[in-house]
């Protein structure tokens, strides 16, 4: 597993517009990710971004390198960040 911290952001006091927050996401929208594990720190925004990142920085476990089963998965990571926020998820 890797190591983490969360933090907590209340959207309802417009704590995302903040500027440690917008230093991380300039669109100011949750989530969010800084990767500090490099020499330098490595900011990334945008849920299905985050996803990418992840599984190649952990061997991409989770995202085929190609063919039918990469295309299953983007499929599936593209309509997770196009359709899921309007379903509440």
């Amino acid at each position: 597993g890797a190591e983490y911290d969360a933090w907590l952001v209340r959207i309802n006091e417009g704590e995302q517009f903040g500027s440690g927050f917008v230093a991380v996401n300039p669109n100011s929208k949750i989530p969010a990710l800084l990767d500090r594990s490099g020499a330098e720190p490595v900011r990334v925004f945008e849920s299905g971004a985050i996803l990418m990142y992840l599984s190649e920085k952990f061997g991409g476990a989770f995202l085929p390198a190609g063919g039918a089963e990469r295309a299953e998965a983007l499929s599936w990571l593209f309509w997770q960040m196009g359709s899921a926020p309007f379903l509440g998820g």
